[in-house]
């Protein structure tokens, strides 16, 4: 049995599907053969109708190319595909979808228009929401492309159409079923040599409609302090996981090195969803910082200095027994009566030795003597010396473990994947953007349009740092335009490189800058910033 399938404009069916791979998160530029560039704007529409109604709306099509062009429109219904965020594109199918799908509810005022040379047309379109349109989330797109020009006969066409897409969400009130959950959430390696891991979160929708689960990673050493916090859909539109599918995102977190964060660390996700009431959804990992050189010579430091006390208590011991008058070689029974031993102290070698130390300096004359028998009372007993000394050092290096170790935080950075470029994100950003949600900032800070961006990098170790020099600048109209970490540096003091052209510039924010230190590039690259201040550890309390 056969049945006849009517498919809307027929002429896109080869397109469609060639082009089945798009992400949620749609290219809005494209490059063709010629140079040819697209774009759309917005890429995604996420709108909430009633059964019934009626949405009037357009799509702006940019031609930055120096020529017309001729583009197509159409729409297509979309679906989900795969973990990773993409999804398929779905001819409408009027026998089998009977008026159901969003792609037959959207009206394009034209399916050809012309846009002049660097010129924007504004597309208008029509939503109609039908009465039984069943409660929910619907979801389309609109292909926006140049059609390939019709060729002779005889000529091989091998050209082929650039496509740029908008995609709708649409949310039909009603019965709506807002459920999701985190499916699992792992790292790839459970233990690692340096504080580098790659985290996999799996959220599974539920529901009937699209959510977008926002929320946040907290890591945390095993000591319960912060190393890091990696942000989840929380600047994105196109994070958002269809009804009925699994979505995947992927967060690489490099931490700053530290002796004193080895171990065992515990991860946190925290994700909240729903627009008719904030759902939220935990989970858990652990994973293990172990660099197993590093760990190897500390343990043989550690044993080393055990086997060392463990001798030298028994060389004491011995000690005592001698000043007790007993042999440290006699047997535990004996036949016959022994002379009976004198009672000593705990402290008594110890007082020993303070009593050959002050004989020895009251028979000497002379401050050369007196230096002579200190020295020869020091080698004497250079053993309970030594032993002495490894006691301060095992001591000291223990505090300075638990306090760095306790430290409140760390400088890290984070890429999220899976976008349509990996995002590199670091922890001066994290604290920027937290700085600038607590801070009131002014509306008439103007932006000093003739000095050229600045770019600042934390070396100081100090998280937040740079972070809060990029809001002082700021706020005195300087034009900041990247912030990030050096995690393998610490410096002391604060340095502005710049190009030679730009030195009154550089001058001039040392001065705002407390006085830093000022260098220019010994051989431009040209790649460089025009000016970057590399911030050092004396910044810490004129910033903060």
């Amino acid at each position: 049995m056969t049945s006849k399938i009517q498919i809307k404009n027929s002429s896109w069916i080869f397109v469609l599907f060639i082009v089945i791979g798009v992400t949620l998160f749609p290219c809005a530029a494209v490059k063709g053969q010629e140079a040819l560039s697209l774009t759309v704007s917005p890429t995604l529409y996420d709108m909430t109708a009633n059964p019934g109604q009626e949405i009037q709306t357009m799509v702006r099509i940019i031609n930055p190319n120096p020529y017309e062009i001729t583009v197509y429109a159409d729409v297509v219904n979309f679906a989900p595909q795969g973990e990773a965020g993409q999804g398929k594109f779905v001819p409408i199918m009027n026998e089998e979808s009977k008026g159901q799908t969003i792609a037959e509810w959207i009206k394009v005022q034209s399916d050809q228009v012309t846009i002049l040379a660097e010129k924007t047309m504004e597309l208008p379109f029509t939503i109609n929401v039908p009465e039984n349109a069943a409660p929910g989330g619907h979801f389309a797109a609109l292909l926006i492309g140049t059609k390939p020009p019709r060729e002779e006969a005889d000529v091989s066409q091998v050209t082929t159409a650039q496509i740029v897409t908008s995609l709708f969400f649409l949310r039909v009130t009603g019965e709506v079923i807002e459920q999701g959950d985190i499916r699992s959430f792992t790292t790839t390696e459970t233990f690692l040599e340096k504080p580098e891991a790659t985290f996999e979160l799996r959220f599974e929708n539920k529901g009937n409609v699209h959510i977008l689960p926002q929320g946040e990673i907290k890591i945390l050493n095993m000591w319960g302090q912060e190393r890091g916090m990696i942000p989840i859909n929380q600047s994105t539109m196109f994070g958002n996981v269809l009804p009925g599918s699994i979505r995947q995102y992927s967060f690489t977190w490099t931490g700053k090195w530290s002796l004193a964060d080895i171990g065992r660390y515990q991860a946190i996700a925290t994700l909240a969803y729903g627009q008719e009431g904030r759902q939220f959804a935990t989970s858990e990992t652990n994973f293990w910082v172990i660099p197993w050189k590093a760990v190897g010579g500390v343990l043989l430091l550690i044993v080393s200095f055990f086997l060392l006390i463990t001798w030298a208590i028994k060389a004491y011991i011995r000690k005592m027994l001698v000043l007790a008058g007993l042999s440290p070689n006699m047997p535990t029974t004996t036949p016959t009566a022994v002379k009976r031993s004198k009672k000593v102290s705990m402290v008594a070698p110890i007082e020993e030795g303070i009593l050959d130390l002050r004989t020895s300096l009251r028979d000497s004359r002379g401050w050369y003597e007196n230096v002579s028998a200190t020295i020869s009372f020091a080698v004497r007993y250079r053993i309970f010396f030594m032993v002495v000394v490894a006691i301060i050092l095992f001591i000291a290096a223990l505090i300075w473990y638990v306090l760095s170790a306790l430290v409140s935080g760390r400088q890290y950075e984070v890429v999220i994947e899976g976008l349509a470029n990996d995002v590199t994100l670091s922890s001066e950003q994290v604290h920027y953007e937290d700085l600038r949600a607590r801070t009131q900032v002014s509306s008439e800070i103007s932006i000093r349009e003739n000095f050229p961006p600045i770019e600042i990098v934390n070396q100081s170790g100090v998280p937040g740092l740079a972070a809060a020099l990029r809001m002082t600048l700021e706020a005195e109209g300087y034009p900041v335009a990247t912030l990030s970490n050096d995690l393998n540096r610490v410096e002391a003091n604060t340095v502005i490189v710049y190009a030679p052209q730009y030195d009154k510039e550089a001058l001039e924010l040392s001065s705002k800058v407390y006085g830093a230190l000022t260098s220019a590039y010994t051989d431009p690259s040209g790649t460089q910033a025009p000016i970057i201040i590399y911030v050092g550890r004396d910044l810490e309390n004129a910033v903060q």
